[in-house]
């Protein structure tokens, strides 16, 4: 049960940061075709967040380090 715990935490981890990474590309494609230039502050500290979730979900199962 301890496991599937953290390869839920593992996955949502990775999920957050492909939802930002998608966002990211979504924004730079809008802010090449228009004048007004939107902020990705949001999804970078996003995509940050869910690599560390990962890093520690992996961490305390054991798998790094």
């Amino acid at each position: 049960m301890e496991d599937f715990l953290f390869y839920l935490l593992a996955f949502l981890g990775v999920l957050l940061m492909f939802i930002s990474v998608i966002n990211i590309w979504i924004i730079d494609t809008k802010n090449k075709k228009s004048e007004e230039k939107k902020s990705k502050t949001k999804h970078i500290k996003l995509l940050i967040v869910g690599g560390i979730v990962f890093i520690i979900s992996r961490v305390l199962q054991g798998q790094l380090l």
